[in-house]
């Protein structure tokens, strides 16, 4: 948090719109998903509240979000309204807890999720950014939060779609929120604004409120001193040897061995090993990194579209007695669920699992439950996305200079669960 508060100070930023603490339960979750700490409330918690208290320590607003929690729902709110049926002790209990925690601990923003929650405010078709009861009874009120209110992004599906023509930003401020973040149409939303505080919807003392804690937290973060930012050496700036060295260090921490911690004592660099990365057709880092321990190592490659005819090719170089090593890449931007593998290189990854081959997985975790027959690998470790500080780090897992520490975050089926790591 620290160091990311040092990022967006070089460069002339004062808030991160973060951390995201909604409690990932859900493994068909589109929007949260990744971007989650984890399905257990309690480490949600414990994350969110290190990971706020480093960027604001260093000087940076924050906002967690989506209160009062996204993380149970498989509905994308840039796209459509989701509903949240649960009932107002469970909310209270699960999806509120990190919220609640992270107030105490100081949060200086908090951010409303587009929501629909009749527990919480029976009125139909009701965004809980747009609803009065829930940012400012449950929110304000019952919770005590006294920091700066930030609504989602108000051009998102799941705010206007009941409540359109910038009537959402009305009401958004109604609710209680300070902040409207990126509102469809910003000279609109100002008349609209004025217009409510002389039909009586709205009062100059609602919006002094606002503009009050505003201005606070522009003096808190320094913006009354002007400041000019040296445009020169930005890039080398954000990526100090301290950084790249911290990067390195969680991505150590992180790795997550779920089967063969026996196994992978016995590969042997005198030994021929095939070093073999699928997903993409480039030579991976982790593979680089293998071969400099493995030197008797060949390396071959399958994209992700790879079919029988080229996977055959490749088979055909591998001898009975070959140790296998096998990573498996997912090459999008955004580490979700359900890795566009062809059905060829699925069903390879099941065969090879039944051997002696051992995988690193380069890859959210859920898509586990997508690649049947893992369960039955060798050994087994979950390295969470494709970046080459995490190659490198599973790298020293498979040439046992890492011994691996991190537990899976969520649980994926009955073979993967929350907390497993050996």
């Amino acid at each position: 948090g620290l160091e990311v508060a040092k990022d967006f100070k070089r460069i002339g930023m004062h808030m991160n719109l973060a951390p995201d603490v909604d409690v990932n339960n859900n493994a068909k979750n589109p929007v949260i998903n990744y971007r989650s700490f984890g399905e257990n409330k309690y480490n949600v918690a414990e994350k969110g509240a290190a990971y706020l208290k480093g960027m604001q320590d260093g000087g940076l607003l924050v906002s967690i979000k989506h209160f009062p929690g996204h993380g149970d729902t498989d509905v994308d709110s840039h796209f459509d309204l989701p509903q949240l049926k649960f009932t107002k002790e469970r909310l209270d209990s699960l999806e509120m807890y990190p919220f609640k925690e992270l107030v105490k601990s100081g949060a200086a923003g908090v951010m409303i999720a587009h929501m629909n929650i009749p527990a919480l405010d029976a009125t139909p078709n009701m965004p809980s950014t747009l609803s009065k009861p829930i940012v400012t009874g449950i929110l304000k009120e019952q919770i005590g939060f006294k920091g700066i209110v930030i609504s989602d992004a108000m051009g998102m599906k799941g705010v206007v779609k009941f409540f359109k023509d910038g009537e959402a930003d009305i009401m958004g401020i109604i609710a209680g929120n300070d902040i409207l973040e990126l509102s469809e149409d910003s000279k609109r939303a100002v008349k609209m604004v004025r217009k409510a505080i002389k039909e009586e919807r709205l009062t100059m003392e609602r919006i002094d409120e606002s503009v009050k804690k505003i201005l606070t937290a522009k003096y808190w973060a320094g913006l009354n001193i002007p400041q000019t930012i040296n445009e020169n050496n930005v890039a080398a700036d954000v990526n100090r040897p301290e950084s790249l060295v911290l990067l390195q260090q969680l991505a150590d921490a992180s790795m997550t061995l779920l089967r063969g911690r026996e196994y992978i004592k016995t590969l042997s660099p005198d030994k021929r090993t095939v070093i073999l990365n699928l997903g993409t057709p480039e030579v991976t880092t982790f593979q680089k990194e293998l071969a400099t321990t493995y030197k008797n190592s060949i390396v071959y490659n399958l994209n992700k579209d790879a079919n029988a005819n080229a996977i055959a090719k490749v088979l055909a170089e591998i001898k009975s007695n070959d140790q296998v090593v096998i990573g498996i890449v997912d090459t999008r931007i955004r580490p979700g669920n359900n890795i566009p593998f062809s059905a060829d290189l699925k069903m390879f990854i099941a065969d090879m699992a039944k051997k002696d081959a051992v995988f690193a997985l380069f890859a959210n975790p859920y898509n586990l439950a997508g690649l049947a027959g893992l369960e039955n690998a060798k050994a087994l470790l979950v390295a969470y996305q494709k970046e080459e500080f995490m190659q490198k780090s599973a790298a020293s897992v498979f040439k046992n200079q890492l011994i691996p520490t991190g537990k899976l975050p969520v649980s994926v089926n009955g073979f993967f669960k929350y907390g497993d790591g050996l």
